[in-house]
């Protein structure tokens, strides 16, 4: 019978023959490195060894090797044969002096080694149950910064986490490109609903991943991550590259950019696609509980002094006015693109140009006058 290891305490045993694989959610098949790979729920990796049957930790090797250069002594060609240096030491030191009676140079003292990496994931809760990853990428990555991608398949690092029964039980891993991405995830989405408007009022918390998500450094297996390819590496290059190309487009799309301005208006945010008009003739209250959920929503950004809806306009339009521009920039982060009661979200900073239609009725009951209405 296969013997089953386990490496966490309390974790669930690693199956050790290959027929079993299949059927765990943690196991997929690299094509680049030609290997098993299982990743535990905190992120840590493994590759399967067919050789001895074990699973084997992952080497992180960009990391591995800045440790190498670290220890590395000036002067001394590492690629030399070991019996040639012997044969060197022996012809040039004798009784602790050179040949030219100087006294060996003491080794240069090893560098510190180097700071542990920034963490760049966050670890969601309370996401749907029907939720997808590239719903999920489509919400982070809008929001939050640029996602990074698996080397071999070029898939989004997003996990989505599984019972005991293989149902997604709404927890999700996600891995940015970069560090800064992980105080904006939590300070734009930590305590808000995924899909704006849901009734069910559930928020997801986000928090940042535990260190423990990111590979295990180990020596076993170290020679044979040295033997990886020039075309490999190359890969490698691209893809960063690529990554870095798509957070300077990122960059110059956020609001955070917009010039701060004078404008009475660069407080007021536009709102489009909150209600639609067959939604309000059916339920003559559903206006109150949309601007309810709206200011809700909105003031976890900042002050909020005003919520209008314009119940005559087909676009489902509704402004929301803070008491600073930087708390109404977020919000067009935050709000532009999200999904909201199945509709999709458009969100801008008002110009003061356009004109939007309530009725009267509402206009009274809100107390507010074109000016501050828009």
């Amino acid at each position: 019978m296969e013997q089953r290891e386990s490496h966490e305490p309390g974790g669930s045993a690693f199956p050790t023959n290959v027929e079993e694989f299949d059927s765990d959610e943690r196991i997929s098949f690299s094509k680049l490195d030609n290997k098993f790979l299982l990743v535990q729920d905190d992120g840590t990796e493994f590759e399967f060894d067919d050789a001895i049957k074990r699973w084997i930790p992952v080497v992180d090797e960009a990391l591995l090797e800045e440790q190498q250069k670290a220890y590395r002594v000036s002067g001394v060609d590492e690629s030399e044969p070991v019996e040639s240096l012997k044969k060197k030491r022996k012809k040039e030191y004798i009784n602790g002096e050179d040949e030219g009676g100087r006294a060996p140079k003491a080794p240069k003292k090893a560098k510190a080694p180097l700071p542990p990496r920034a963490n760049t994931a966050v670890y969601v809760t309370g996401l749907p149950l029907d939720v997808t990853v590239d719903e999920v990428h489509e919400v982070f990555s809008r929001k939050c910064g640029v996602i990074a991608e698996e080397i071999d398949s070029g898939k989004p690092r997003i996990k989505l986490y599984t019972d005991s029964n293989g149902d997604f039980k709404g927890d999700a891993l996600v891995v940015f490109f970069k560090a800064p991405s992980v105080n904006m995830a939590i300070t734009l989405l930590d305590d808000t609903q995924f899909r704006l408007g849901d009734r069910s009022k559930v928020t997801m918390r986000v928090q940042a991943a535990d260190s423990s998500y990111k590979k295990v450094q180990h020596n076993e297996g170290e020679e044979e991550k040295k033997k990886t390819s020039m075309k490999d590496k190359q890969k490698i290059i691209k893809k960063t590259q690529k990554l870095d190309a798509r957070l300077a487009d990122w960059s110059d799309d956020e609001p955070s950019t917009i010039i701060e301005t004078s404008s009475r208006w660069d407080k007021v945010v536009i709102l489009k696609h909150m209600f639609t008009l067959e939604e309000l003739a059916e339920d003559s209250a559903a206006i109150l509980d949309i601007k309810e959920d709206i200011r809700e929503e909105c003031s976890k950004l900042g002050e909020v002094t005003n919520v209008v809806l314009f119940d005559l306009e087909e676009d489902g339009v509704a402004s929301v006015r803070f008491s600073n521009a930087e708390a109404a920039r977020a919000c067009v982060g935050l709000m532009d693109g999200r999904s909201f009661a199945g509709q999709k979200v458009v969100a801008y900073i008002s110009d003061g140009k356009e004109q939007f239609k309530k009725s009267k009725k509402k206009a009274d009951d809100e107390g507010g006058d074109s000016e501050e209405d828009l």
